[in-house]
C-alpha cells in the first residue's frame, strides 16, 4: 500500500500469521522442535492478519517487518485504556498483562540480536517528546526507557525541520543508511484552532535492520535472465540466481515449501511458492493458520535445483489505515482515546490520541544474502483547551509470484515478511 502526501517514518510498522503459522521445527537435527514464546505466536498472528488486510490494496511487491509493527505499537498499548486498549488488543493480539508483554518483548528483542556473531541484526526503539503542553508521566517515560530499551530524546516540534532531521537521522543510523527521510516538516503541522490546542506531542519509533549470509551461497556466475512470470498471461525477463543444495523442502496440494538457512542456522527465509501463477491477494488468502506448520513439521533435507529471483524492493504503507480496517479506531479519535497513561492531565493537555502509524521497509536479495531494513513510527497529538536424500533433485523454480518469511529460528518469530511479484519493479 503506497503512502500518499508527506514522506513516512521508517517503519517497524513494518516494520507487521495464525497463532501456530511458524510454531514447530521441522525435523532437521540441528533445528529440534523448540517450546514456541507466546510473543512470537502473537507476532506470527498479527502477520498473517495484516498481510491479509494489506493484500486488498497492494497488488504489487512488498516488504513488511510485523516485528517492528508490533513493537512500535506495544510502545502505545500500555499507555492504553477502555477501548482504545480492546480494539489495540483484538488487532495485534497483545496480552492483558503489560508486564508480561514488556518482558517478552525485551527477551525477544535480546534472543533476536544476539542469535549469530555472523549476522547483523538491529532492533531499536526511540521516542521523541514535546512537552511545551503535554507533561508526560514519568512513570511512562522510565517505561519505554527501561522496558523497551527506547531512547528518551526531547525535541519541540515546533522547529518541525529540526525534529524532522533529527529523527532522520536516528531511523538511517540504526537502519545503515538503508532508511533515510523518514518523516518531514508537514508530519508535524499544528492542528490548533478556536480555543483548542491539537499538537504534536510524542512521536514512537522502532527500527529494524537484518544483514546476513546465506548459509549455502548462488554462484554469481549461475545467475542469468530467465523467463518470470508476473501473471498469467504475461512473461519478463529477469535474473534468476541458481543452485543445487540440500535444503529442508516439503509441499501440500497447493505450495512448494523451501528453506534457505542463512549461515549459522540461526536464521532461515521460509519460501512459499504456489503450484499456480496467483495474484498476491490470492496467495496470501491461502495461506491458513497451520498452513507453514505443517510445511515446516514435513520438511527434511532433500537435493533441491533452486531458481530464486535477485531482487531489492521497498515499501510505504500507512499502518494507521490497516488498523483502521482491522478494528482500530478509538486509538485514533481525538475525542475518543485513551492514552491517559502518557500524560498528566490539566487544561491544555488532557487527551493523547495517535495521529498516523508509517510504515517503511527495505530488503535487497542477492547471491550472497540478504539485507534488510524497516521502521515503524507512531505520531501522538495531545488535544486540550489553550534428511533422507533423494536421488534426483526437486525442483523449487520461483519464477512466480510467491511469498517469504525471514525467520528468527529460534523463538520461531517472522523479523520480515512479503511477497515477490515482480523482479523487475526493483525498490520504489
Amino acid at each position: 500500500m503506497k503512502r500518499h502526501g508527506n514522506k513516512s517514518f521508517v517503519s517497524a510498522c513494518l516494520v507487521l500469521t495464525g497463532i501456530l503459522l511458524l510454531s514447530v521445527g521441522g525435523r532437521q537435527q540441528d533445528t529440534p522442535n523448540v517450546a514456541i514464546p507466546d510473543s512470537s505466536q502473537r507476532i506470527n498472528a498479527f502477520t498473517l492478519r495484516f498481510l491479509n488486510q494489506v493484500a486488498q490494496h497492494e497488488p504489487g511487491n512488498l516488504i513488511l517487518s510485523p516485528q517492528s509493527i508490533y513493537h512500535g505499537l506495544a510502545m502505545s498499548y500500555v499507555a492504553s485504556g477502555a477501548q482504545t486498549r480492546n480494539e489495540l488488543a483484538a488487532a495485534a493480539g497483545f496480552p492483558n498483562d503489560d508486564k508480561r508483554l514488556m518482558s517478552d518483548l525485551s527477551e525477544l528483542r535480546r534472543s533476536m540480536q544476539s542469535a549469530s556473531r555472523r549476522a547483523e541484526v538491529t532492533l531499536a526503539n526511540s521516542a521523541w517528546l514535546d512537552s511545551t503542553y503535554a507533561l508526560f508521566r514519568k512513570d511512562y517515560s522510565e517505561t519505554l526507557e527501561k522496558a523497551f530499551g527506547a531512547s528518551l530524546y526531547s525535541v519541540k516540534f515546533k522547529d518541525a525541520t529540526g525534529a524532522s532531521d533529527r529523527i532522520n537521522a536516528w531511523v538511517s543510523e540504526k537502519t545503515r543508511g538503508r532508511i533515510g527521510a523518514t518523516v518531514s516538516p508537514k508530519d508535524f503541522v499544528s492542528r490548533s484552532n478556536f480555543g483548542v490546542i491539537d499538537e504534536p506531542a510524542l512521536v514512537t519509533v522502532n527500527a529494524a535492520y537484518f544483514k546476513v549470509d546465506w548459509g549455502s551461497r548462488f554462484e554469481k556466475s549461475r545467475t542469468q535472465e530467465r523467463p518470470f512470470h508476473p501473471g498469467t498471461n504475461r512473461v519478463v525477463n529477469a535474473l534468476l540466481m541458481h543452485q543445487s543444495s540440500l535444503l529442508p523442502y516439503a509441499e501440500d496440494e497447493t505450495f512448494q515449501f523451501l528453506e534457505l538457512p542463512y549461515i549459522d542456522r540461526q536464521y532461515s527465509m521460509y519460501v512459499l511458492l504456489p503450484k499456480q501463477v496467483l495474484p498476491a491477494g490470492r496467495m496470501v488468502s491461502l495461506v491458513q493458520s497451520n498452513t507453514i506448520t505443517h510445511l515446516k513439521e514435513r520438511a527434511y533435507p532433500q537435493v533441491v535445483d533452486v531458481l530464486f529471483p535477485r531482487f531489492e524492493m521497498r515499501s510505504h504503507c500507512s499502518a494507521k489505515e490497516v488498523l483502521s480496517e482491522m478494528g482500530v479506531t478509538a486509538a485514533f479519535d481525538k475525542h475518543k482515546a485513551d492514552f491517559d497513561r502518557m500524560i498528566v492531565k490539566k487544561w491544555d493537555a488532557y487527551r493523547v490520541y495517535l495521529s498516523e502509524v508509517y510504515h517503511d521497509a527495505w530488503v535487497a536479495v542477492d547471491e550472497r544474502g540478504t539485507e534488510a531494513a524497516a521502521a515503524t513510527t507512531s505520531i501522538h497529538y495531545s488535544i486540550g483547551c489553550g534428511m533422507a536424500v533423494q536421488e534426483m533433485p526437486v525442483d523449487f523454480h520461483a519464477d512466480h509470484p510467491f511469498l517469504f518469511f525471514i525467520v528468527h529460528n529460534e523463538s520461531r518469530s517472522v523479523l520480515f515478511a512479503g511477497w515477490m511479484v515482480n523482479p523487475n519493479e526493483g525498490a520504489r
